[in-house]
């Protein structure tokens, strides 16, 4: 490849600033390549140039501003001083690329340039399983650090600091680098601040995509990314997208929604505690959704239950940083056949972004391929020309457990809490409800026994006795609602306010019971009541 590309400038030289020497990517927005930057015939370090495409199907002026909004967002994030996610190096409109010492032609067009990122995308890496000759790529450090960025993006620390929305979170979005395995989050191109005026249109893609994208800029939260985190995290242990496209009615009626459903992935079937953790994240509820805030907790738990119950090995590792283990490099012709390969797959690799390119969703959804059913962990094969030896058992310090597929794994002894399905942590939220019914109550009945002048004792017994049946109108609300919103209805509760609700309201009435026991509290009201 011998191309050049920069900025409009009346200086020629400036049109060749940069030098394209090699092709790594190709998706629906843009080309991306691997450049040098020319200063004096000194030839930098590689960096990544992306060439924007105009949509021909919208305005000019709506796709240039489009660019603009990505790029101040990035620009601004870099300078928060963001860790884990790219580093832009500069931002230009420039002619399209052309052959050096060539006028150029064309209109201008956007370009970004990036730091370079020698690796893979997470997609990239669980389908060349095998064929990678870095560091095994521990799914805790993946997790932890997407987390903390969307940490970052969401609750930022800087004073005065707008939110920031990537909506764009998925497998192909995260590069996993070669040299030290650490991870990076990529393609800021639709990231927002959330800000209504600044949300003009939503990416969507229909495997990693929450529905709320359908319901536009209002209905985008800091929860879409979070269902973007969640199918990074399925698809680190299942090898597969959470989500396939909706099947049409037995008749060909569109009765589908427009957004794409939940996988029932077999895997996930036979371990129903995993699934229900999987599921959380990218749940088509946002407020059924974890809190950003809450995604390393989940995410140590979730390293847990796949310790615990073993998955199909896809390539990554789920002990913690400190005990993980890099797999055992082959010797000989088998180790050069893995760099080799490794090699072939960053040098000459033309990624076809097609399947899961963003679409916006008030334009029209991206090309998808048809689910495989048979085989939902099928992958776009990766082409290599070196020969790799037939893969050897997983090791038991691989952090993945072999599981007989004709048979459910054995379960880890459930805690008193899940053998009622309930998650203790989730109990204190709502409190508030409860708490002001009781501090009402409290209150009533103070009135109540100053008044009445009686056994101090056997009055605080009394109302002792009113917590308890309020602690059980507690219990029987959760319990009802476990038969009719979890088995009946299969949803997930992530709060308890419903049950605190009604303890309220019941302790609110005992005060008013109170009350109604105190005369002069009686006659005040009757007086009042009089007034009117």
């Amino acid at each position: 490849m011998d191309l050049v590309c920069g900025p409009a400038s009346p200086l020629p030289e400036t049109h060749q600033r940069y030098r394209l020497v090699a092709h790594i990517g190709s998706g629906g927005q843009a080309e991306v390549y691997r450049a040098v930057r020319v200063t004096g015939g000194v030839s930098s370090a590689p960096m990544t140039v992306k060439v924007f495409r105009v949509d021909p199907r919208r305005p000019l002026a709506d796709e240039l501003r489009s660019w603009d909004k990505g790029d101040a967002v990035l620009m601004d994030l870099n300078n928060r001083g963001v860790t884990g996610i790219c580093r832009r190096s500069d931002g230009f409109y420039g002619p399209p690329p052309h052959r050096p010492g060539e006028r150029p032609h064309g209109d201008a067009v956007p370009y970004q340039v990036y730091e370079y990122l020698h690796g893979l995308n997470l997609r990239e890496y669980v389908a060349a399983k095998g064929q990678w000759s870095g560091p095994r790529v521990n799914a805790l450090t993946v997790l932890r650090t997407l987390a903390g960025v969307l940490r970052e993006l969401h609750f930022p620390q800087l004073g005065g600091a707008t939110p920031v929305l990537h909506m764009d979170i998925k497998p192909s979005n995260v590069m996993v680098l070669q040299s030290s395995g650490e991870v990076r989050v990529i393609d800021f191109t639709g990231a927002r601040y959330w800000r209504e005026s600044e949300i003009t249109q939503v990416s969507y893609t229909p495997e990693a995509g929450g529905p709320e994208a359908f319901g536009g800029a209002r209905a985008v939260s800091p929860a879409y990314d979070v269902h973007g985190f969640g199918a990074v995290a399925y698809f680190l242990v299942t090898g597969a997208y959470p989500r396939v496209e909706s099947a049409p009615g037995p008749y060909g009626e569109s009765s589908a929604p427009p957004w794409s459903t939940l996988r029932r992935h077999p895997m996930l079937e036979k371990t129903t505690r995993l699934r229900d953790h999987l599921h959380a994240p990218v749940a088509d509820r946002p407020g059924e959704r974890p809190d950003t805030r809450e995604l390393i907790t989940w995410t140590e738990k979730l390293a847990d239950l796949v310790r615990a119950y073993g998955v199909s090995d896809t390539g990554v590792d789920w002990h913690q940083p400190g005990e993980a283990q890099t797999s055992p490099r082959r010797e000989g012709a088998a180790a050069s056949a893995r760099v080799t390969a490794t090699a072939a797959l960053s040098a000459t690799r033309v990624e076809n972004l097609r399947r899961d390119e963003p679409a916006p969703v008030n334009l029209q959804r991206s090309e998808s391929s048809s689910p495989n059913g048979a085989h939902p962990n099928s992958t776009t094969p990766i082409r290599g020309r070196a020969s790799v030896p037939p893969p050897r058992p997983p090791r038991a310090d691989t952090g993945v457990i072999p599981v007989d597929p004709t048979r459910p794994p054995e379960p880890p002894p459930p805690s008193p809490w899940e053998r009622v399905g309930e998650d203790p942590r989730t109990l204190k939220l709502g409190w508030e409800y409860s708490g002001v019914g009781g501090a009402f109550a409290f209150v009533c009945w103070g009135i109540w026994a100053a008044s009445s002048g009686g056994d101090l004792v056997s009055q605080l017994i009394a109302f002792i006795v009113v917590l308890v049946v309020a602690a059980g109108v507690f219990g029987l609300s959760r319990l009802i609602g476990r038969l009719v919103l979890v088995q009946r209805m299969g949803r997930v509760r992530r709060t308890a306010r419903g049950a605190h609700a009604a303890a309220g309201v019941f302790l609110a009435i005992a005060g008013v019971a109170y009350l109604n026991q105190t005369p002069w509290v009686v006659d005040l009201f009757t007086w009042i009541k009089g007034l009117f």
